[in-house]
């Protein structure tokens, strides 16, 4: 990326609009959103570089939005990350259930701790929070009017040759 992107975070304080079946788009557009506000403009970074800042910005959304799974199975409740397996109907006797997880001390503790506990099972996946309104697309280039002359020597692009004027 270059120098230009060089970008001032003047939106601190505001709460972007967020919804739990969005929240991975919501998040990078509120990025995104920051990054369109940079000293330069959005539209002078070539299209690599812009697909290089939305690139960035996802991968930050992604590592938001498992932060954010993480914390809320760890808020108020122990939790154990297993595998859900065989599940057999009983009838009115109930259904059963067979977990697989990691053999760790915590997953140990939690769930030894729990045995015979009436428990609730949540079903959550951080690829559930992934999607998104719309994709964020990088604009097409406008040329190299900002970087040198067209081919035919004109000059920039957008301004009138010299030549013009005589």
């Amino acid at each position: 990326m270059n120098a230009r992107a060089d970008f001032e975070h003047d939106m601190e304080g505001q709460e972007p609009e967020m919804q739990l079946d969005t929240l991975f788009g919501d998040c990078r557009d509120a990025m995104l959103q920051r990054i369109q506000t940079m000293k330069t403009s959005w539209p002078l970074c070539t299209e690599a570089e812009q697909a290089e800042i939305i690139n960035g910005l996802e991968l930050a959304a992604k590592s938001i939005v498992r932060a954010a799974v993480r914390e809320v199975t760890r808020h108020e409740f122990d939790h154990a990350v297993v595998s859900l397996g065989e599940v057999k109907i009983k009838g009115e006797k109930g259904i059963e259930a067979k977990i697989t997880c990691a053999n760790i001390e915590h997953n140990r503790t939690v769930l030894g701790e729990h045995v015979g506990s009436m428990v609730q099972i949540v079903m959550i996946d951080s690829d559930d929070f992934m999607g998104e309104r719309t994709p964020a697309e990088p604009e097409p280039d406008q040329g190299d009017w900002l970087n040198g002359a067209d081919d035919d020597d004109e000059g920039p692009r957008g301004l009138p040759s010299p030549s013009d004027f005589e």
